[in-house]
């Protein structure tokens, strides 16, 4: 029990200082769109090869002392001079460089949200070895960042993607990412923590769903068009993980002929509204899912259809634009 409450005690330790230094680097570099590293963004230590290294400097040191060796004495100061000047250059590879980011195309929820960074030098100093990185948008996740490396060598400018997991619909802005470089010897770590302010349209997760005979099919036959259903069958078409084993063709299987899915259609009205309140019963995120889900497939079938939402309503339509449309109002429906 004892063991437990320290964890605990620790892990709110933890989420306190996390929170105090993210509202530190608030007030100390704002998120902008394109910053530009300097001395207030950039911070540097030693790494712990970098320690090593001074611990085997001052051992030398102690060494020349004790046997009067004036080579030693010479490879000491060498390793201190070494040192020293790492640091200048260390610091100096990331000083002056400018990152613009860019906002991420729309993804679904559980996707990553890949997002561009244009990593530019002002100068015409080399710059090696700049590692950006992305921490997880959950800090309860470790070990998942993203860090792609850019070299500033023979071009100005260099184009880094990182991809951020994503989990729920909405809004979603990108963490603060972690530039950083250790060149050219490793013995110093300098690094900023940038705040490029990308956003990012999550879709609801899709889930697979039958579309309720309460869609409706109009009166004239000539209004009718068929989307997946329950009703008649369509056709058979490669299985996909996740369909449901009550689809599957098991008499086209036993034959050799591969796993095959049953494809179900239903007659329903052009001029299909989906809506809100077909899907009565479910929970709230199901539901968004299942419609996200209908708006795909008929958009993919091109066939003019809108959406009633509580509060909102979207006429029948069809296209890319259309269905945009129609996906980010499920994904920002509150």
């Amino acid at each position: 029990m004892d063991t437990q409450y320290r964890r605990r005690f620790r892990s709110l330790i933890q989420q306190r200082l996390d929170r105090w230094h993210l509202d530190w680097l608030s007030r100390r570099a704002p998120a902008k769109s394109q910053v530009t590293l300097d001395g207030r963004t950039i911070y540097i230590l030693p790494t712990a090869q970098g320690w090593l290294f001074v611990v085997s400097s001052v051992v030398v040191f102690v060494a020349a002392i004790n046997y009067a060796l004036s080579l030693a004495f010479a490879l000491s100061f060498l390793m201190t001079g070494v040192f020293l000047l790492t640091l200048v250059h260390t610091f100096m590879n990331l000083q002056g460089l400018s990152l613009q980011g860019h906002r991420a195309e729309p993804c679904f929820a559980g996707e990553r949200a890949v997002f561009s960074i244009v990593v530019t030098r002002n100068d015409q100093r080399v710059r090696e070895a700049i590692e950006v990185c992305a921490p997880p948008a959950d800090a309860a996740i470790k070990g998942k960042h993203d860090c792609q490396l850019a070299n500033l060598t023979h071009l100005a400018a260099d184009e880094v993607f990182l991809a951020i997991q994503t989990s729920v619909r909405g809004h979603f802005k990108a963490p603060r990412l972690r530039v950083k470089t250790v060149y050219p010897l490793g013995l110093w770590e300098a690094w900023s923590r940038p705040d490029l302010d990308m956003p990012c349209l999550v879709y609801p997760r899709p889930q697979v769903c039958e579309l309720p005979p309460s869609a409706g099919a109009g009166d004239k036959a000539d209004n009718l068009v068929s989307v997946p259903g329950t009703e008649d069958f369509y056709g058979l078409r490669d299985y996909r993980p996740g369909d449901s084993h009550r689809q599957i063709a098991w008499k086209v299987l036993a034959r050799g002929q591969g796993l095959k899915t049953k494809q179900f259609v239903d007659p329903c009205d052009v001029n299909l509204i989906l809506d809100w309140a077909q899907f009565s019963g479910l929970p709230l995120e199901t539901r968004l899912s299942c419609l996200c889900y209908q708006v795909l497939q008929l958009s993919a079938r091109e066939i003019d259809f809108g959406l009633r939402l509580p509060g909102q309503e979207f006429l029948p339509g069809r296209g890319d634009e259309h269905r945009h449309t129609l996906l980010q109002a499920l994904a920002l429906w509150s």
